[in-house]
């Protein structure tokens, strides 16, 4: 039974996994000029991914498929400060 993971910060960024949760998708939901991605892990393996959005408010990046992704975590970049990020979500 998959289980839906979501994860979001300052309404900046919208992180995703839904179904299968083979697929992960990030949101850039604020014009703020700020990159934002998400930190995910995909069961079988005990690495961390991440998948960036550079593309600016609005735009959707989703990865490849594969393995069941169990944790995701939103996160902004801001440049020299630190990154705001969401506590980790797992299924």
């Amino acid at each position: 039974m998959a289980v839906d993971l979501s994860s979001s910060k300052d309404g900046q960024v919208h992180a995703y996994s839904y179904g299968t949760n083979t697929r992960v998708a990030v949101k850039d939901t604020k014009q703020d000029g700020n990159p934002v991605y998400v930190n995910y892990k995909r069961e079988n393996s005990g690495s961390q991914y991440t998948l960036w959005n550079k593309s600016g408010s609005g735009t959707t990046m989703t990865s490849n498929a594969g393995a069941a992704i169990y944790v995701i975590q939103a996160c902004v970049s801001l440049g020299g400060w630190p990154d705001k990020c969401d506590v980790k979500r797992e299924g």
